[in-house]
């Protein structure tokens, strides 16, 4: 597993797989593994194959907090799994982990997911009293998918039994096919892992849409003050749908394995002619245009910036707050990188929206590669 040290010091990317977090996604994915969803077939054929006790729970468990499903990310966040002695944690490992946590856990998981979900929404709304059932009905509606309000009720008022069917569905999706799915992939997905880490970009907003084939969601951009660790996980079904763990201070995105390994073998085997024909490739760039670019790169929060743009044009306000640096400080950082011609501006209705230059960017990069290559 790779490590860099991005911007600041506490925010890291890593590449990592793990069971218990590989869990999640593919049920996060069975789940809404529908027809016309354009999900892989086999996950719409693996949700059809499962029992109807295994599918109401799946509803259940993953339609009561909010489109994002953060009840089933909890158990697998509590357990810890990325932490180095867990990362190649058993199945028998997490359940064991899950068995030992009282039902009182569990509803506590619970009220946490609902939490984030009037978080993402910014109700302000807080937990009501279990004893009013008209509160509770509110309360949920918002975060309401497949679930009904009386069933949610029913599970935090019986934490034992949100215990139970927890666990159970757990261990149901392992049973049904998932344990064959990981053991038959699992040299897949560490293979893309640590190809993700020697190749993909160092900042994570150019990382994410190098793994992920999608752009930076706004939800992300928005919430980077919040996050200190980022790992990547390979996931062997998700194709081009976004998927992610935001879990501050960590946020895990998931990647397609055998779309970027296919991907990456694509690049290595036209790399050798790239190197052999870029001292014929035009580089729009002088030498004092080259050192000015570098000179704007040596910089943690202009990395930070570009990393911010990379997603989309960004107005100078919405940097500001994303930083949080001051203000004056955002100005110079984002002069210094107009002048070096790393990113444009754009006056509109008495506002700066800044993009990147990604001509310019190529330039710098061809450049460099120029100089190693001779």
């Amino acid at each position: 597993m790779g490590e860099l040290v991005l911007g600041r010091p506490t925010f890291q990317i890593k590449y990592a797989t793990s069971l218990p977090v590989d869990l999640v996604s593919y049920m996060s994915l069975v789940y809404r593994a529908v027809p016309g969803s354009g999900l892989h077939p086999s996950l719409v054929a693996a949700r059809r194959a499962l029992s109807d006790p295994i599918q109401s729970d799946l509803d259940l468990l993953h339609g009561f907090s909010g489109r994002l499903l953060y009840y089933m990310e909890e158990p697998s966040m509590r357990f810890q799994p990325l932490r180095p002695e867990r990362r190649n944690a058993s199945f028998d490992e997490f359940k064991n982990f899950l068995r030992q946590l009282s039902p009182e856990d569990y509803r506590e998981m619970a009220f946490h997911s609902l939490q984030r979900v009037h978080q993402d929404l910014q109700t302000g709304a807080t937990t009501p009293p279990l004893s009013d059932a008209r509160a509770w009905r509110e309360y949920v509606l918002p975060a309401l998918t497949t679930a009904s309000p009386e069933d949610v009720y029913a599970l935090v008022l019986d934490p034992a039994d949100l215990k139970r069917r927890t666990i159970g569905l757990i261990q149901g999706i392992w049973d049904a096919g998932y344990a064959a799915d990981y053991a038959k992939h699992h040299e897949i997905l560490e293979k893309a892992a640590e190809l993700a880490c020697k190749t993909t970009s160092q900042g994570f907003g150019l990382a994410f849409p190098e793994l992920t084939g999608n752009r930076l969601p706004a939800p992300l951009v928005s919430r980077l003050n919040d996050i200190e660790t980022v790992t990547f996980c390979p996931s062997y079904y998700l194709n081009n749908f976004v998927s992610y763990i935001l879990y501050p201070p960590q946020l895990i995105v998931f990647f397609a394995a055998p779309e970027f390994i296919n991907r990456s073998k694509a690049a290595l085997s036209q790399n050798g002619h790239a190197l052999r024909h870029v001292s014929e490739t035009t580089i729009d760039l002088t030498d004092e245009q080259f050192l000015d670019a570098l000179r704007a790169l040596g910089d943690s929060n202009r990395l930070r910036i570009l990393d911010l743009l990379s997603a989309r044009e960004l107005y100078a306000q919405e940097i500001v707050g994303r930083l949080n640096i001051a203000q004056s400080a955002v100005s110079r950082h984002l002069s210094l990188l107009e002048r070096a011609g790393l990113v444009r501006v754009r006056p509109r209705g008495g506002m700066k929206y800044y993009e990147i230059d990604k001509k310019r960017l190529d330039d710098v990069a061809r450049a460099l590669q120029f100089r190693a290559g001779n």
